[in-house]
């Protein structure tokens, strides 16, 4: 009788430890971007993933840098949540004069963003340690 307590008890017990260690699902490496020196150009048109650190040169010799993701309360894939959440990241725009702007993304309520002749649009940021974040670069 106590085995048929204990069973069922054990194979929640495994089932909850393996929810909890779980790797967060779609982790992807970065594609484009570099840590040094920004080696990919990026024309109008073009998505390009970053991951913090790492930065592009547009077409127009700006530079954009993805420097952090200073909070995220996104609810985590296969979990249910009440609020989805949502994701602030900060960049750095740098203009081929040399000046530069913070540009900061809220993935819930303001995810485009504006810089010299670019505008910057988020389209996803992965749940990876370090997080990829997917943007979208168009001229104005």
């Amino acid at each position: 009788m106590k085995l048929l307590i204990v069973l069922p008890l054990l194979s929640c017990v495994l089932a909850l430890t393996a929810c909890a260690h779980a790797g967060p699902a779609g982790s992807s490496a970065a594609t484009g971007g570099s840590s040094g020196g920004a080696s990919e150009t990026v024309r109008a048109g073009q998505s390009v993933s970053l991951q913090p650190g790492h930065s592009v040169v547009l077409s127009d010799r700006s530079q954009l840098r993805f420097v952090a993701v200073t909070s995220d309360s996104r609810c985590k894939p296969n979990v249910q949540c009440i609020w989805a959440g949502e994701a602030v990241l900060e960049f750095q725009w740098t203009g081929a004069d040399g000046q530069s702007s913070a540009l900061s993304f809220n993935s819930g309520n303001a995810p485009s963003k504006s810089a010299g002749a670019w505008t910057f649009e988020l389209q996803s940021l992965d749940f990876a340690d370090p997080p990829t974040a997917k943007l979208l670069v168009n001229a104005k």
